[in-house]
């Protein structure tokens, strides 16, 4: 009878070091959602790619309002660093957007697709959506994960706002 004993402790000793082990958080998903008012860099220079299309690379900084409960990042600075290849103003975007306040940071990787229609005005209309994914995060959000969901639209050849919603870990 002893020796079964020793076994299942045996057999839980690499259980307890595991969760005692430093950096492990077990995952309690939050959700989360906000909105990113972003204001770009003006580009001046984009490229020509192989196909035609237009090549940018830009910044865009700005804020991100927590519209989730629990707040999350509520106010926080932004600063998105990102990529487009459009025809006709569509096609595909992707990059990063960390978002810090105070000591807490938290970098998402991004794509999507960008879609830029004709009004009955004649004037053009650019929208976005695609997925998100938590890489790193700092202070708080030491050990961030979680994967998500944007859309959003162009208010201006410079300016954006982007709706956000998803599930944080840590």
């Amino acid at each position: 009878m002893r020796r079964r004993i020793l076994s299942h402790r045996a057999l839980l000793l690499p259980l307890a070091l595991l969760v005692s082990a430093p950096g492990y958080r077990p995952t309690n998903p939050l959700q989360v959602a906000g909105t990113i008012s972003l204001m770009a860099k003006p580009n001046d220079h984009p490229q020509k790619g192989p196909d035609g299309s237009l090549v940018f690379i830009g910044e865009s900084k700005g804020r991100n309002q927590s519209t989730g409960k629990p707040d999350f990042m509520d106010g926080a600075d932004v600063t998105s660093a990102d990529t487009a290849s459009l025809v006709n103003g569509t096609g595909s975007h992707h990059g990063y957007l960390t978002m810090s306040k105070g000591g807490d940071k938290v970098t998402f990787k991004w794509s999507g697709q960008v879609t830029t229609t004709l009004g009955e005005d004649k004037k053009a209309s650019s929208s976005f959506q695609g997925t998100w994914t938590a890489v790193s995060g700092a202070g708080k959000y030491d050990g961030a994960s979680g994967s998500g969901t944007y859309q959003g639209r162009f208010t201006s050849p410079t300016a954006s706002i982007t709706e956000w919603k998803g599930e944080m870990g840590k």
